[in-house]
């Protein structure tokens, strides 16, 4: 059963959380090819199942989760002998994005496994308490969520990043860079020199990860900061634009025009409405 929340509720914590549920599957039962617009985490229950994404393919088994990242193709199918039984949690913004790196999770390797399989059940304990509330409680469900992303990160096999070489130390320097100066002008030159490597370098990093650029990432960070901020009618488009690092108010409307496919104005304006 599935059960979908208005992202608006909580989009200016961080944390857009589009819909969660739980299945039991039949055997071999498939879904997919399938793309996703957010980041799907599901969460293995009991029994098991395959994951497919390319030309590679992950068996997942009980108390293990797979994660499908966005604009990927990917199929999954549980086992013919043990189905698996499986909850899901569907969501963005810049907590998920910071909190599945620290889980381990890239597009090379979207399997979480537990360092303490006795431990695990903390993570599916708060999975279970966040399947089972209403929509309506928007705030519950995201509490829920950080804490079963908590729990996650709490039990990494591996440690999660730290045992991936000195990239994605790299990458997370990066990361830390842009969140705390994505409100003024700076150039993806200016991080790669912050971290001591290559621009190329750099980039091969963000698309290893995220399947795009540091500066497509500066973007959709600054859009996820920009959608909070409009939800304030009372500040001034001029003021958020200058808030996000762009020169000028005509500046910031091209892009988020290019974005979201509407004017900062006219965001603003359904918002409203809907609210």
């Amino acid at each position: 059963m599935q059960k979908d929340i208005h992202p608006d509720d909580i989009a200016q914590f961080g944390l857009n959380i589009y819909q969660y549920g739980h299945e039991v599957c039949a055997s071999q039962h498939s879904y997919g090819p399938a793309v996703r617009q957010h980041y799907l985490i599901h969460y293995v229950i009991s029994g098991g199942g395959t994951l497919f994404s390319g030309n590679q393919r992950w068996p997942v088994r009980q108390g293990e989760a797979f994660l499908i990242h966005p604009h990927e193709i990917t199929t999954y199918t549980a086992d013919k002998q043990r189905p698996w039984e499986y909850m899901w949690l569907e969501l963005d913004g810049l907590i998920a994005v910071r909190s599945l790196e620290k889980c381990g999770l890239r597009r090379d390797m979207p399997i979480w496994r537990p360092k303490d399989p006795l431990s695990s059940d903390d993570a599916r304990q708060h999975l279970q308490q966040l399947v089972a509330q209403d929509p309506l409680h928007s705030l519950r469900i995201a509490g829920l969520s950080c804490l079963f992303l908590d729990a996650l990160i709490a039990n990494v096999a591996d440690g999660g990043n730290e045992d991936n070489g000195c990239g994605n130390k790299h990458l997370d320097h990066a990361v830390q860079y842009m969140e705390r100066h994505y409100h003024r002008s700076f150039t993806i030159g200016e991080v790669a020199e912050y971290c001591n490597i290559d621009r190329s370098y750099l980039s091969r990093l963000f698309q290893q990860q995220f399947g795009y650029g540091p500066k497509h990432y500066l973007l959709l960070l600054r859009m996820d900061v920009a959608t909070s901020l409009l939800s304030d009618p009372n500040l001034p488009i001029k003021i958020i634009a200058y808030s996000l690092g762009y020169a000028s108010q005509m500046q910031f409307a091209k892009v988020f025009q290019q974005h979201f496919h509407c004017s900062p104005t006219r965001w603003r304006q359904e918002k409203t409405q809907s609210t």
